[in-house]
């Protein structure tokens, strides 16, 4: 069984581990290059000084998963913020997206936020339907997007709100 908490400054490392793996299949994230620890370490430390939607998932006390919600910026753009999530191949399957992706929809509704957005790859129908079940609409569609070995991929918009 696993467990889904907010995430911790101890959980950097395990984190990180869990981030690798998921950038190195090169086919679910918009990056394809691992983050060094520094940055991670610079990132999960701004978001728990914060207090914004960060959670993991650990099984066996090992991270598998992970999920944030975290405000834009800009002045006029901080009502809403951007989804980022992952879970581990092998992992996969089990109930943990859902999880995960229940718990920072709820923290961030809870601190104010009232437009939450995300970007999917089209063919990941997977995450597509987990996303609406969860209350999120297509918004649009970047075509031919994304360039990655030869292969173009479109990547769909989707947001939900609440005002």
């Amino acid at each position: 069984m696993f467990e889904v908490r907010e995430i911790q400054e101890s959980d950097i490392n395990g984190f990180h581990k869990a981030l690798s793996s998921v950038v190195k299949e090169r086919k679910y994230l918009l990056t394809v290059e691992s983050t060094v620890i520094e940055d991670v370490h610079s990132y999960i430390c701004s978001n728990i000084e914060n207090n914004h939607a960060q959670y993991i998932a650990q099984m066996n006390g090992e991270i598998v998963g992970w999920a944030d919600i975290i405000p834009h910026h800009r002045e006029l753009l901080r009502h809403s913020g951007v989804l980022g999530i992952g879970v581990v191949a092998e992992h996969r399957g089990m109930g943990i997206g859902k999880e995960l992706l229940r718990s920072v929809i709820d923290h961030s509704w809870k601190n104010g936020l009232t437009r939450l957005e995300l970007e999917v790859f089209a063919d990941n129908v997977n995450a597509v339907a987990l996303y609406e079940k969860y209350g999120f609409e297509l918004e649009g569609t970047k075509r031919n997007a994304r360039l990655l070995d030869g292969e173009y991929k479109d990547v769909h918009f989707m947001a939900q709100c609440r005002m």
